[in-house]
């Protein structure tokens, strides 16, 4: 894989595969935003995975987080326990999310790859109206266009939500 670093450019990638990246970063965080919790872990390779940390965290190379999901069977437990087990109030997000990096892409074995990072910004509504500011940081994803080649789906391998503070002010039930 090409790797880039702040004093080089970011790899050049085809435009369609860009856009491809582009429209699933779109389409996750509009599937949160609408309440399409089941659609989560389709983003996700079936070994994917899912982790949340605080930067402070990240910076100091620990592995311990607020969440983590190893594959998309775990997603989907989640999922389950959000709608049928888990006590929670009611409230939903709206992400805006910045433009993504392309940091690192290539072929890794039949399968073109690119390692990426997405600002984002969350804000919770409540039941009752309250809008609140709920979590700022970054998205740090591996990407994989599966399939036969020339395949143009991108999924998730690992997607990686560094929040900028390690503090989260209430269960971290729906995901980032």
């Amino acid at each position: 894989m090409a790797a880039t670093t702040s004093s080089t450019r970011a790899p050049t990638i085809a435009p369609e595969r860009r856009s491809a990246i582009e429209r699933l970063m779109v389409d996750y965080v509009h599937a949160i935003d609408e309440g399409e919790y089941e659609r989560w872990p389709i983003f996700f390779t079936e070994d994917g995975r899912y982790q949340v940390t605080g930067r402070d965290n990240h910076a100091r190379g620990w592995v311990a987080g607020m969440l983590l999901c190893d594959n998309r069977d775990m997603m989907i437990d989640r999922i389950y326990s959000l709608r049928q087990v888990n006590v929670w109030e009611p409230h939903t997000y709206r992400h805006v999310i910045g433009p993504t990096q392309v940091l690192e892409a290539g072929m890794d074995g039949a399968c073109f790859t690119a390692r990426v990072q997405t600002n984002y910004l969350c804000v919770r509504t409540m039941h009752d109206g309250e809008q609140k500011l709920f979590s700022t940081g970054r998205y740090l994803d591996e990407i994989v266009f599966e399939g036969p080649a020339g395949a143009d789906t991108p999924m998730l391998r690992s997607r990686l939500v560094i929040a900028d503070s390690n503090q989260i002010d209430t269960l971290l039930v729906i995901p980032l």
